[in-house]
């Protein structure tokens, strides 16, 4: 398309005849075209068939573009630690572009495609001709105040540089660069490059393209869940089962620090003192009358009565002895045993229950050791030091 400050024409250039022009032929190129002017018959439209051209300029609006881009990337817009990501999964999208353009319509088909639930917010704008870009700056700023959404898309379809210039403006750039809320330029076909593209954090070739790269496929979400979720269960399985043989393996030496254990043993070991105390002094009491025979009989073979009389008095004082070292050794034993029963009252379970332990009971009157073996809403005793207290179950813990 050629134009000029006051008109336009269409024109057409044969890949056969274009090749020397190519170096200077892009948009915005100032040209002076040769060639005769034909009929579409089609459409009936009028066409210039050009045969040559020469380059006259860079064009005005190619320079102008120039000027800016270099004004703004010395001063940082479109520098790559300015780009803010772009949400994984936005609950709202607001689009800055006109209603009527075929842009909008491809974004809500494809976004509808991929995950209906996301909600859609359009600013009505102009996206080409006078007032354009101050209408989509204030899109842009309109979704900054508001907070009303999590990522903006500014969209427009293809065209010329023309077309396209409102996306060119410093207006435009400066809005989306001050934007805290992540923004998606999605401007024309994907040959075409703006400023706005450029200072966005991020650029789309296309508008379906935008729409694909902000909402991602419902489905696909779907099963990177289930498989986080696996991972998870797996991960909690594991860490239970770790659980579980800990609490086994103080479970048991719980139970083998177990009070009515050690009271237990406790008893068999007094049982077998007092057993063996008994047996020990029996004996001694054997050796000691023994020992009181042979003297009764070594004094009677003695008929004197000196002999007699002095075997009486020695018989007096071995039966002294015998009844003091008797008195003597059930002292000890007894003082023994008192020390024994001492330390087995102290490891009794009534002990055990005046330093703050308690022992509970079922409704059965067994004793509980197991809390997950207890039903919620049931009522257990548990006996204190002095006195019991009946309790009913709300819940249970893992310690």
């Amino acid at each position: 398309t050629l134009k000029d400050e006051k008109a336009q024409l269409e024109a057409i250039l044969f890949k056969g005849r274009a090749r020397p022009f190519l170096k200077f032929l892009r948009n915005g190129a100032k040209v002076i075209c040769y060639g005769s002017l034909t009929v579409y018959a089609p459409k009936g439209r009028y066409q210039l068939e050009v045969v040559s051209m020469k380059e006259t300029g860079l064009g005005d609006l190619y320079v102008a573009l120039e000027k800016l881009k270099e004004k703004l990337e010395k001063e940082g817009l479109f520098d790559e630690r300015y780009k803010k990501p772009i949400p994984f999964l936005p609950r709202k999208i607001g689009i800055v572009t006109s209603p009527r353009g075929a842009a909008i319509r491809d974004i809500l088909n494809i976004i509808k495609r991929r995950f209906a639930k996301v909600r859609i917010i359009l600013y009505p704008s102009k996206v080409q001709g006078e007032n354009a870009a101050e209408e989509i700056a204030e899109g842009i700023r309109f979704f900054n105040e508001t907070k009303l959404v999590d990522v903006i898309i500014v969209t427009r379809g293809g065209g010329s540089i023309e077309d396209l210039w409102s996306f060119n403006e410093e207006i435009v750039a400066r809005a989306i660069f001050e934007s805290e809320i992540p923004v998606i330029s999605a401007v024309g076909h994907q040959r075409d490059y703006t400023i706005a593209d450029l200072v966005a954090d991020l650029r789309a070739p296309t508008p379906s393209a935008a729409a694909e790269l902000v909402v991602k496929k419902e489905e696909d979400i779907l099963k990177e869940l289930a498989s986080l979720k696996k991972r998870m269960e797996n991960l909690i399985i594991g860490k239970l089962g770790v659980a579980f043989s800990n609490f086994s393996s103080i479970k048991r030496r719980l139970e083998l620090k177990d009070p009515r254990r050690k009271v237990s043993e406790g008893r068999l070991k007094l049982d077998d003192l007092s057993e063996r105390l008994f047996n020990s002094m029996e004996k001694i009491l054997q050796n000691k009358r023994e020992r009181l025979n042979a003297l009764s009989q070594l004094l009677y073979a003695h008929t004197p009565d000196r002999e007699i009389t002095k075997y009486k008095e020695r018989l007096k004082v071995l039966q002294k002895e015998l009844f003091s070292f008797q008195l003597n050794f059930i002292r000890e034993k007894k003082h023994h045993l008192s020390v024994l029963k001492a330390k087995v009252e102290a490891q009794s379970p009534k002990a055990i229950l005046s330093k703050g332990y308690a022992i509970c009971y079922d409704q059965q009157g067994r004793i509980i050791k197991d809390a997950f073996k207890v039903p919620k809403n049931s009522l257990v005793k548990v006996e204190l030091a002095k006195g019991a207290l009946i309790c009913k179950v709300k819940d249970r813990q893992i310690l």
